[in-house]
């Protein structure tokens, strides 16, 4: 039996057949790695840029209820010599909520509300100190 001539309609379905192949081994490839590897909380960027990008020490928050209540989580850090409490808030009701257990103490420009973070600083923070908080924000 002789082969037959490739036409330019089988040439088309060939090709889409090893097109559909790809785009199938793509999907598989992305869904088994999806299933397998957990991406990064907001939190754990913001950790991340922290330590890596900017050379702080990430520490635990203690004492803080406020900020302990954020869904999105809380740490602490010093930054040029002044210590901030970081808390990521999972929505803007939430963010208002922080933002409003954090005034009753009149904490004036030592508070910060930025996106979903809201940061509470020890003393009045500096353009730059406020800076290095922003430039992690995710």
């Amino acid at each position: 039996m002789a082969p037959r001539p490739l036409t330019d309609a089988r040439a088309a379905r060939l090709g889409l057949a090893v097109a559909a192949v790809l785009v199938g081994a793509q999907v598989v490839v992305a869904a088994g790695w999806s299933l397998t590897h957990d991406d990064p909380t907001v939190l754990e960027l913001t950790e991340r840029c922290l330590t890596r990008e900017k050379g702080l020490t990430i520490e635990d928050t203690t004492g803080d209820s406020v900020a302990q209540s954020a869904r999105g989580g809380t740490l602490r850090t010093i930054v040029e010599g002044n210590l901030v409490t970081l808390s990521v808030a999972a929505s803007q009701d939430e963010v208002e909520r922080l933002r409003v257990g954090y005034a009753a103490g009149d904490p004036g420009q030592r508070l910060d509300v930025r996106g979903r973070y809201v940061a509470l600083w020890l003393r009045d923070p500096s353009p730059t100190q406020r800076q290095a908080t922003y430039d992690c924000a995710y």
